[in-house]
């Protein structure tokens, strides 16, 4: 589980930065800023919830609130780290929403990559 997480979030940190770069290169440092931003608030959030969720627990129901309490923590530091970055001058919004949404995407295809494929050794 742990190598799991960490390869997310390598994969994460990996594609935010590409992405900055391209935006960068294509439309300008705002766009640039504005992707890195996009993306470390996926990482960051994700961040957040990997630890909560690797952390041992006595039973598994003290697993299962950490859990949640983890996912709501996780939420609001999105929200929480959106409104900061919205006061950045010369924001690109889609620059950001592309990179954010990268991550997402990445937090869901690094584990079905690493998955067990039938008939496959």
């Amino acid at each position: 589980m742990r190598q799991t997480a960490v390869r997310i979030l390598a994969w994460q940190a990996g594609v935010g930065v590409l992405i900055a770069v391209v935006c960068l290169v294509l439309w300008g440092v705002p766009a640039g800023v504005s992707a890195l931003a996009g993306a470390a608030i996926g990482t960051i959030a994700n961040l957040y919830m990997t630890f909560k969720a690797l952390r041992p627990a006595r039973t598994p129901g003290a697993a299962l609130g950490a859990l949640y309490m983890g996912q709501l923590v996780k939420v609001a530091l999105t929200i929480g780290l959106f409104v900061a970055v919205a006061r950045l001058p010369g924001l690109v919004w889609t620059a950001l929403l592309v990179a954010y949404i990268a991550m997402l995407v990445v937090f869901w295809w690094v584990p079905f990559r690493m998955a067990p494929r039938p008939g496959v050794s």
